[in-house]
């Protein structure tokens, strides 16, 4: 249970400056803290450790069991986002959208803390940069909409809650296997070809290994834009957690549980499972019947994971992005120009036109 106690969160910062005692806060890219006032640096010492992953069952039972102590948390009425009460505390707004955070919303949970956090590894300097290159390529974009998200000045990083799952997999099937062929048929003008499968029973069964599935343990982010964000996180790429890489930073308390989390994770197993099952019948189809599937030596980590939260304000509209704070990958909504795409289809239509009455 040690290694998965309760997180007491707090992101005010804890070290102060040793040359003029002003906060210190993590430097993203690096092992070092950095003055706030005077630019100071005091390096950070990374601890030899194993990546520790805790067996599922086990920690449940206990955990059910147990009283454990409680952290502040504030509650975000608009999107339900639970960041920690501190560094909220300086502005009172939400870090996903922007709302007024209420200080009657500040309320005790159960919490269960990160045992490792993968820190920073985009800094806002090198942001600038990536947003020039994300507007540089759109397609039918306003004319003014770089201007606007150039001037996004509420750029967030946070660190996100996230849990990894490992487990054997163990799984019998009945299904058919549909292999492809080719019919000619038909007299003369109307001979063709038609393709048709022949089925055949097939039964077995697949073993596999799954390592680190993660499931996002907030219900704050967007799904679609966050799926097009999390490729190139490295789970094995996490340090053991440390407040010193958190100094500066917001961190997001859980929305979603273990066992939620265990919920989803199992789901995309299954998806998996049946993948491995399709390859395992082979063919050129496949039709799966039924299917078992026994879960085994399930384990789990909970851990933080960067991503920078931002939006910008066109039309009156409001457009949100996220970039991973590890790979610099960015994605979100964005307008379009109606004028600039009602112009395309018509030069479209034109060409076509021209061409059609050239080779009449």
């Amino acid at each position: 249970m040690a290694t998965e106690e309760i997180y007491k969160a707090n992101n005010t910062a804890s070290t102060s400056c040793k040359s003029c005692g002003a906060p210190m806060v993590y430097k993203a890219g690096t092992n070092l803290l950095v003055c706030t006032y005077c630019n100071s640096t005091q390096e950070i010492k990374q601890e030899n450790f194993i990546l520790n992953e805790i067996d599922f069952e086990s920690f449940i039972k206990t955990y059910e069991k147990e009283e454990f102590n409680k952290t502040k948390v504030i509650t975000c009425n608009n999107c339900k986002a639970t960041p920690t009460v501190d560094e909220n505390l300086r502005s009172m707004m939400c870090p996903y959208c922007g709302s007024p955070l209420v200080e009657e919303n500040i309320h005790e949970e159960r919490y269960i803390k990160p045992s490792y956090v993968l820190p920073f590894q985009v800094d806002k300097i090198k942001i600038n940069d990536i947003l020039k290159n994300w507007v540089n390529g759109f397609w039918f974009a306003p004319d003014n909409l770089k201007k606007a998200i150039l001037s996004a000045d509420n750029i967030n990083g946070i660190y996100v809650p996230f849990w990894t799952f490992d487990t054997e997999t163990f799984t019998d099937y009945k299904g058919e296997r549909g292999d492809a062929y080719y019919e000619t048929v038909g007299p003369g003008k109307n001979r063709r070809q038609i393709r048709r499968v022949d089925w055949s029973y097939k039964a077995g069964s697949v073993n596999n290994f799954y390592d680190d599935v993660l499931v996002c343990g907030t219900k704050s982010l967007n799904p679609t834009i966050l799926s097009n964000v999390q490729r190139g996180w490295n789970p094995k790429a996490v340090v053991k957690i440390d407040q010193n890489y958190l100094e500066g930073y917001i961190t997001e308390k859980y929305q979603v549980d273990l066992k939620d989390s265990y919920a989803r994770a199992k789901n995309i197993f299954i998806q998996y499972e049946r993948e491995s099952v399709k390859r395992d019948i082979g063919g050129d189809e496949q039709r799966i019947n039924d299917m078992f599937t026994k879960f085994d030596k399930i384990k789990f980590k909970h851990i933080l994971l960067p991503i920078y939260v931002s939006s910008f304000l066109y039309n009156n509209k409001n457009y949100i992005f996220y970039i991973n704070g590890m790979t610099g990958q960015i994605a979100g909504d964005r307008p379009y120009s109606t004028i600039k795409i009602v112009f395309t289809v018509i030069a479209v239509i034109i060409v076509l036109l021209i061409l059609i009455m050239m080779f009449r």
